[in-house]
């Protein structure tokens, strides 16, 4: 029944439910006592079921007492079993992930103990009415008999769980791979998952940490050359109206070089996307990391990714703004912002004070090849909140509500008021717009 329970726990990214050792032990001695306590009853209709005498004592006590097991043991199990299903259901099907929000052990360990106490005094009851204290040693000799036969058997693992978890977990990422995801406070969840594909840039455990990233889809290793051959794949599963609206949710180990992340790009830029989102964690997460596989920040690979003409056209644009907004990193982490250096704490309030004195702007982000996910993300992050705050407060201070109950008029009217623009220059890019 427990391993039932961990097998429809199974997510799509192979995520399982998996047990400690001293949860095994706890859950084995609950289901052991359950079955010594049950054994015992049908023991109990067996020794007191016997042929009677016409006018024997206690004739109507004895079929009392059989009675009482036999209601006992159907009466619990039927309880026992529609309580499993419906847990079954919630825990399998309804509520994926559950497992990382609580926890039956040790937070509510008291109710197996309770179960078992009262289904084995339970199963005393009629009998202790019937012999009183000649019952009380044999009460005594059934709770020693009862608690080692129940620790004997709890021993004895049926099912190996641990051949279950290593053959589901080999195929789960986080478990294969490191894997840690930045946190956002700005993220969304996506409406259409059917529209969704996710591809893993991550670091092989076993390797040094001086190991190139390896990029993982459909649990497998893709070279970045041939990762235009699976987004072909991808797309021939789609019918051609619903292409355009894909996106590719990339999780991005945060230890991953800049440099290898937009050559990653540039190869999905080359395959005509420009849809992808970066995998997050939500900055107010309260459970585990684990349970939020499908939090996202939204973004768009520019099209001068893979047409440097187009980048052209962006840069005389941005001579045309009356406000730039320059952002740079060092290889150190040094923040600079119009070549004033800047905290990362105070990035987003300088950020959004600038917009503000200007709204008509470019935030425009010069990318360091040397430096990791981890650094570039908040740049990122922290100047999109900016906006999407300045939004909200222009959308509370014109029409007394939140951005997102506007129309589509009024979001479009605000959004021209507060655009999000922001051009990011690859170290590569840079060097050729050097060059020209």
């Amino acid at each position: 029944m427990r391993e039932s329970f961990r097998i429809l726990s199974v997510t799509e990214k192979y995520d399982l439910w998996v047990l400690t050792d001293k949860e095994v032990t706890f859950y084995n001695l609950f289901f052991a006592f359950l079955s010594v306590i049950i054994g015992q009853s049908v023991c109990f209709v067996f020794w007191f079921d016997q042929p009677k005498k016409i006018f024997g004592i206690r004739n109507h006590r004895k079929t009392a007492i059989v009675n009482d097991q036999r209601f006992l043991n159907w009466y619990f199990l039927s309880w026992f079993s529609k309580l499993a299903v419906v847990f079954g259901l919630f825990f399998g099907f309804t509520f994926h992930g559950s497992w990382h929000l609580f926890s039956l052990y040790p937070d509510y360990n008291y109710v197996f103990i309770l179960i078992t106490i009262t289904l084995f005094l339970q199963s005393w009851n009629t009998i202790r009415l019937t012999y009183i204290r000649k019952s009380l040693k044999w009460l005594s000799a059934s709770i020693l008999c009862v608690a080692a036969l129940s620790f004997g058997l709890s021993k004895i693992n049926l099912i190996n769980y641990k051949v279950i978890n290593k053959s589901i977990l080999s195929k789960n990422i986080h478990y294969q791979y490191k894997l840690d995801l930045p946190f956002s406070v700005f993220y969304e969840r996506p409406e259409k998952l059917s529209l969704i594909e996710d591809i893993y840039v991550v670091f092989s455990k076993d390797d040094k940490e001086s190991s190139n990233p390896i990029i993982v889809a459909d649990n497998k290793r893709i070279p970045l050359d041939s990762l235009h051959f699976r987004i072909r794949d991808w797309q021939s599963m789609r019918d051609e109206i619903e292409i355009p609206f894909m996106v590719y949710r990339l999780y991005i180990h945060c230890d991953v070089k800049m440099g290898f992340i937009n050559k990653l790009k540039t190869e999905l830029s080359n395959s005509g996307i420009y849809r992808i989102s970066y995998a997050v964690i939500p900055s107010d997460a309260d459970f585990d990391t684990k349970y939020y596989p499908d939090v996202s920040f939204p973004t768009r690979i520019p099209n001068w990714y893979s047409d440097m003409t187009k980048l052209n056209e962006i840069e005389q644009e941005i001579n045309e703004t009356p406000n730039i907004i320059q952002i740079k990193q060092s290889v150190n982490g040094i923040i600079t912002i119009n070549e004033k250096t800047v905290e990362i704490a105070n990035l987003k309030s300088t950020i959004k004070q600038l917009i503000k004195n200007n709204p008509d702007c470019f935030i425009k982000n010069n990318i360091n090849d040397s430096i990791n996910f981890s650094s570039y993300f908040p740049v990122l992050s922290k100047s999109t909140e900016a906006i999407h705050e300045l939004r909200e407060e222009y959308s509370q201070r014109n029409y007394a509500q939140k951005y997102s109950w506007l129309n589509h008029e009024e979001q479009r009217e605000v959004r021209d008021k507060y655009p999000l623009r922001i051009l990011e220059l690859t170290t590569e890019m840079i060097k050729k717009i050097e060059n020209k």
